[in-house]
């Protein structure tokens, strides 16, 4: 499960921290874990991780993600050791590429501009709280700009390029299922909405995923760690 959702974990993790934190209330009443990155476990951000259809990936890009990977699994309680979570980074910088060199081939291309003009928003939105976010898990402005490109490819591709559907009759034998296993779920005309997006955001994981697969089996890959 924890690979299946790799390629969407980015912004995701820190926008869910960002929004908690520009609440007061939440503020004081949650404390978030902020995972502790070791020096041994960072790469110099030159160093080369791997090339995809010659596309490099340096270590610039395999430490942020390395941080949100493993900011993940504290949030969710999963435990990984750091070969486990290194192993988990370089497959899902893998996906990453893949997925961007696909978008490209449907004439998705997301620019430095774009991820300026959405970093500006986020900083317009959410002030001081987003600086002091990027200083606690060691991010520059540059590594998440970067970080924003892919994020907006993403959406973008999936937008575009990945589409499914989900019936009334899937939600509601979902909803059967959920409900013999909590008997105090609620009506589901209280949730039918949340619940159609939740089923709806699964099958669009699993249907790009499986594309990403489709490609990787013909693509060259090379590791260089």
């Amino acid at each position: 499960m924890f690979k299946k959702i790799m390629i969407y974990i980015g912004l995701v993790s820190l926008l869910f921290l960002l929004a908690a934190c520009g609440d007061s209330a939440k503020k004081e009443e949650q404390e978030f874990e902020v995972p502790t990155i070791s020096e041994e476990e960072k790469l110099a951000e030159d160093e080369l991780v791997a090339t995809v259809n010659g596309d490099e990936i340096k270590g610039v890009t395999y430490n942020l993600v390395y941080a949100q990977l493993k900011l993940h699994a504290i949030q969710t309680g999963q435990e990984y050791s750091e070969e486990e979570i290194k192993d988990l980074t370089i497959e899902s910088l893998i996906d990453r590429q893949i997925l961007i060199q696909e978008a490209e081939e449907d004439g998705i291309v997301v620019t430095e501009e774009d991820a300026r003009e959405e970093l500006e928003k986020l900083k317009q939105e959410h002030g001081d709280n987003l600086a002091t976010l990027l200083e606690q898990y060691q991010i520059n402005e540059q590594s998440f700009q970067n970080q924003l490109v892919f994020e907006l490819t993403m959406n973008e591709f999936l937008k575009e390029s990945i589409s499914v559907t989900v019936t009334n009759e899937e939600v509601e034998e979902i909803y059967e299922q959920l409900k013999e296993e909590n008997e105090d779920m609620p009506e589901l005309v209280e949730i039918h909405d949340t619940l159609k997006r939740n089923i709806e955001n699964q099958k669009t994981n699993e249907a790009l995923q499986e594309r990403i697969e489709s490609i990787k089996e013909q693509s060259k890959i090379e590791l260089h760690l």
